[in-house]
């Protein structure tokens, strides 16, 4: 929200700017004019209100989201921007699908040593993964795999030699991270991201995914995952004809 406000403030200046040449390597008048106006007083003022209590949340959909849209769009007219959308306005219509995963039956695992229950939210966290009524794993194999990467520019494959497909795969969060001449280091690549496992393990067939996480390896406490997980999650209608 505070970059578009920024993108817009500065866009307007500059288009209203004299096209002027500048030293080589000086800043172009309009973007002086853009530095001087565009002011931390002036972003905290509209992000304080787009995340006030009065736009409750911003929920796609809501009354809240319809508000902040509506003071979105009234600051980029008053900056004499023009609407561009398909249909007019501001902003390009999207559908998304809201999916609120309840779990109505104990994720209970068993193996030859025994069998364990997790309980929900304290132990795990379950989402869906895909718009539908119900969704139910009974029996299903897990599998670790590691920290569940195909990489060959690193020449690994985590997945080589496992037949996953159908099954539920147990990855670890993160990537690896001791040698700086693997997945850079410490630095926290795409590989390492929830999405790119739960992404892998389709691609290989999986029926879902459990992400193992640790404080050190995710870079924040459990409870992150817990409020992030919480609710109802939105996202793109599924393509009937994928590619």
């Amino acid at each position: 929200m505070k970059t578009m406000l920024a993108a817009a403030a500065a866009l307007s200046l500059l288009a209203s700017a004299p096209a002027l040449a500048a030293p080589p390597g000086a800043p172009a008048p309009g973007e002086v004019r853009a530095a001087q106006l565009v002011t931390a007083a002036l972003l905290r003022a509209h992000v304080k209100f787009v995340a006030s209590d009065l736009t409750e949340g911003r929920g796609p959909g809501t009354r809240g989201d319809a508000i902040a849209e509506a003071y979105i769009a009234a600051q980029l007219e008053g900056l004499g921007l023009e609407p561009a959308a398909p249909e007019g306005g501001f902003f390009q219509k999207v559908p998304l699908v809201g999916v609120a995963t309840k779990v109505v039956e104990p994720l209970r695992f068993e193996g030859p040593k025994g069998a364990a229950e997790l309980a929900v939210p304290s132990d795990a966290v379950v989402v869906a993964g895909v718009p539908r009524e119900s969704v139910r794993l009974a029996g299903a194999e897990v599998v670790f795999v590691g920290y569940g990467i195909v990489a060959p520019e690193y020449r690994w494959d985590d997945y080589a030699g496992a037949d996953v497909r159908g099954k539920v795969v147990l990855v670890m969060n993160d990537d690896p991270s001791d040698d700086p001449e693997l997945f850079a280091g410490k630095t926290r690549l795409y590989y390492g991201r929830w999405t790119y496992k739960y992404e892998e393990a389709a691609r290989h067939g999986a029926a879902g995914a459990i992400v193992i996480h640790t404080t050190p390896s995710a870079a924040y406490p459990w409870s992150v995952v817990q409020t992030s997980w919480a609710g109802t999650l939105y996202s793109l209608p599924e393509d009937p004809n994928p590619q």
